[in-house]
């Protein structure tokens, strides 16, 4: 099972371990209430060796990135990037885990700063945007407009992910790339006409 879905799978046992503990809360059995505890240090021991495991690939896969021929290190921070995008999606969306989130997204912003060190730039993350998975294609399409790559194409793709109205991190993500994104074209456009 890849971390993303353990950690959906996680996901799914702590809302089961929520209503469960409701009701056994609601009794007075000791017993019961000591298994409860056991089984929610269970599972927040699981998602802290998933968050482990997921932040020690995507460090080692930075780093190796960095260190390796850039015919090898730019597809491989690709798919360290969707990884990425993906585990904190999950963190975010599934556990509301802004902390294990935040982590993520800074090696994310490592993977970009290694990028814009290649000959391809931050614009091998263009492949991104015909990804299946609108979480992929939110964040590729962030890191581009960050620096106002491709904006013809991006902008278009971050409106309708913004526009799925789902309350999820891709919709959050598409937002303020695109509101960060107008707020520097006013502003470009407020110097030249100075």
């Amino acid at each position: 099972m890849n971390t993303e879905d353990a950690i959906a799978k996680l996901a799914e046992d702590i809302d089961e371990w929520f209503e469960e503990g409701r009701s056994t809360l609601a009794v007075p059995d000791r017993f019961a209430h000591e298994r409860a505890m056991i089984r929610g240090m269970r599972i927040v021991q699981e998602l802290e060796r998933l968050k482990t495991h997921g932040l020690k690939a995507l460090k080692s896969t930075v780093a190796n990135a960095t260190s390796t021929a850039e015919n090898e290190g730019v597809p491989s921070l690709i798919k360290a990037f969707v990884v990425g995008a993906k585990l904190a999606a999950a963190l975010h969306d599934e556990l509301l885990d802004t902390d294990g989130e935040n982590k993520i997204v800074r090696l994310m912003n490592d993977m970009a700063a290694a990028l814009d060190k290649t000959s391809q730039g931050r614009t091998a993350l263009a492949e991104l945007l015909d990804h299946s998975d609108r979480r992929v294609r939110a964040s590729a399409g962030a890191y581009l407009l960050i620096k106002n790559l491709m904006p013809d194409r991006v902008v278009p793709i971050l409106r309708a992910i913004e526009e799925g109205h789902q309350g999820s991190s891709a919709e959050f993500t598409a937002h303020w790339a695109l509101l960060d994104w107008e707020l520097k074209q006013k502003a470009t456009a407020i110097d030249r006409n100075k």
